[in-house]
């Protein structure tokens, strides 16, 4: 196994560097066990830094059995989902890069999604401070984190998988996404109505 690299150093080459960033955590060649528990590292830190900010910004009025108040206030139900569909994206990103050819490991698919989420934690941790400084700019940063998040997430499957095409990529991503849609609605829909958590405008006798 290779040298850890700085986070530091990986956060910049995220930004400058995408591919790079993802080429060199390939480069640890680490065994599943730990891409797992990196992966479920980087959710932790992120389910604490959610909440540290629903403390900040204080609770919002929202009809009784809302989603948002719900997933708020119940951190095992917010992280379980999450896990759930972070999961179903890395073996989306794999089996479905496998399957145009690419030469990704499935253990680089979930360094990939740990990769991703480090990322945005900091960005989101940025747009808050700018936020704050600067409401004004609020639409605009929530349109960069958007554009932020397809750019890394293509950039890394790119590498991940070695393709040459980063626009075909993209249109794959989306394409995928859309087709799960649909079987992710289903899944949520379940573990809602397991939780007693209803979705505005939905029937809740579904």
């Amino acid at each position: 196994m290779t040298e850890a690299p700085n986070l530091l150093k990986l956060l910049e080459l995220c930004a400058r560097r995408p591919r790079e960033a993802m080429e060199t955590v390939m480069a640890l060649r680490l065994p599943s066990t730990v891409a797992w528990q990196v992966f479920a590292l980087v959710l932790v830190i992120e389910l604490i830094f959610a909440q540290l900010l629903g403390l900040m910004l204080g609770p919002t009025e929202a009809p009784e059995g809302a989603l948002g108040p719900a997933l708020a206030l119940n951190p095992i139900l917010l992280g379980a989902i999450q896990a759930c569909l972070l999961t179903l994206m890395i073996f989306g990103i794999h089996w479905v890069g496998r399957a145009f050819g690419g030469a990704g490991r499935l253990e680089d698919a979930i360094l990939l999604m740990a990769l991703l989420q480090f990322a945005l934690v900091v960005l989101q941790a940025v747009e808050i401070l700018l936020i704050v400084l600067l409401p004004g700019l609020a639409a605009g940063v929530l349109f960069f984190n958007v554009f932020a998040f397809f750019y890394l997430l293509t950039s890394f499957t790119t590498a991940l998988h070695g393709f040459s095409r980063p626009p075909l990529v993209f249109l794959g991503i989306l394409l995928t996404g859309l087709g799960a849609i649909f079987g992710l609605s289903i899944i949520l829909s379940i573990i809602f109505a397991a939780a007693g958590v209803t979705i505005p405008g939905m029937p809740t006798n579904v």
